[in-house]
């Protein structure tokens, strides 16, 4: 069995593993679930996450999970519980791709081919993103990225553009799959 720091399983979307997801990510889709069903201001999602990340770390026996098989935890523990009008309505979806340039820049920074490689991981992980069906990529700590790469103490002119310069790399990777959306954190 795989033990992760977060005592999750990896959860399996096609051929690629996370090993790291977010209770926020599952209770979106409860909530989402919820309004649909009619109730709104439905707070029940976040203690049904915490019962279910609770289980995953405790009682189950896999060191992986695929995402049809997580949302159907989800649906079951809503059915028992006297919810299964919103279990009905929960809808099987992967988990937003997290990307961290500032790590990404740090991993460049080492190769001593700073902007190229970042760049190229940079479209490695939007690719992986994509072929994992993921909806939304959140990309975070750009500017911290930025002066990384750059070798900068304080923001100048040359690290807008940079800066500039990634949003529009990312921006324009996303507009090629229609499907992507982006948060620039």
């Amino acid at each position: 069995m795989i033990a992760l720091a977060s005592g999750l399983p990896v959860l399996q979307i096609g051929d690629c593993g996370i090993r790291e997801y977010s209770a926020e990510w599952l209770e979106g889709s409860i909530r989402s679930a919820a309004k649909e069903a009619g109730h709104s201001e439905w707070w029940f999602a976040a203690d049904i996450v915490k019962s279910l990340f609770l289980y995953l770390r405790e009682r189950f026996t896999s060191g992986v999970i695929t995402v049809n098989e997580l949302f159907e935890k989800l649906r079951l523990t809503l059915g028992a519980l006297g919810f299964q009008d919103i279990a009905d309505h929960l809808h099987d979806e992967v988990p937003p791709c997290r990307i961290q340039l500032h790590h990404l820049a740090l991993e460049a920074s080492a190769s001593g081919f700073y902007e190229w490689r970042f760049f190229t991981r940079l479209a490695e992980m939007l690719d992986e993103a994509r072929r994992t069906s993921a909806e939304v990529i959140v990309a975070t700590e750009s500017e911290n990225a930025v002066k990384v790469l750059l070798g900068a103490k304080r923001w100048t002119r040359a690290c807008q553009r940079l800066h500039e310069e990634i949003v529009a790399f990312v921006q324009n990777h996303v507009r090629e799959h229609h499907t992507l959306k982006l948060q620039l954190l």
